[in-house]
């Protein structure tokens, strides 16, 4: 009895966002990536996000929301953790990151690695929000499919544009990165 109506629900949000790209891709990549951490935080994303992006892959192979996943989130939180594998704040944050770094690259996935971090401080977790949507902005220059869930060396080849996706990915992966750097030794320095 629900199933007709979730379908219909699901291919109206999917009609909405192909609406939204077709009538500005680098806006909507732009909302999308300021928005996907709140809604993974809020609960959001594995009960909408997340179906959207598999039912995108099935009827085309690849999903614009799967490469905002992989450029926004995942990209993101390997940032936040290199960040903080070279540069921690405290001891031990180094050892706390390597395996969330190693996951987030290795897998695509584990994007709730960089909690800790981002729960911590204020600037991490606003240049997470920053460096996401500069992300998800470049997904939508470069009007790229993808996904996320693939080790991050292989997921340009299974998108519709290897370079921009890998141009988005390194954005938003560096944008982070130097956020949580500036966070940790600038900024970390200054409150001691």
């Amino acid at each position: 009895m629900l199933g007709p109506i979730a379908l219909q629900a699901g291919e109206l949000v999917r009609s909405g966002i192909e609406g939204a790209i077709a009538f500005n891709p680098i806006l909507a990549g732009t909302l999308s990536g300021l928005l996907i951490w709140p809604a993974i935080l809020g609960g959001v994303y594995h009960a909408a996000i997340l179906p959207i992006v598999l039912f995108e892959m099935e009827r085309t192979g690849a999903s614009f929301l799967g490469a905002v996943d992989l450029v926004s989130l995942v990209m993101v939180a390997a940032g936040i953790n290199l960040a903080h594998v070279f540069f921690p704040k405290q001891r031990g944050q180094a050892a706390l990151a390597a395996p969330g770094v190693t996951i987030n690259l290795g897998f695509g996935t584990f994007v709730e690695s960089a909690y800790p971090f981002m729960f911590s401080s204020k600037v991490i977790f606003a240049g997470a929000i920053v460096s996401a949507g500069l992300g998800g902005m470049m997904v939508g220059l470069f009007d790229v499919r993808g996904t996320a869930y693939l080790p991050t060396f292989m997921a340009p080849f299974a998108s519709t544009d290897a370079f921009g996706l890998v141009v988005s990915m390194l954005v938003a992966f560096v944008c982070a990165f130097l956020v949580t750097v500036v966070a940790n030794r600038v900024l970390g320095r200054a409150a001691r």
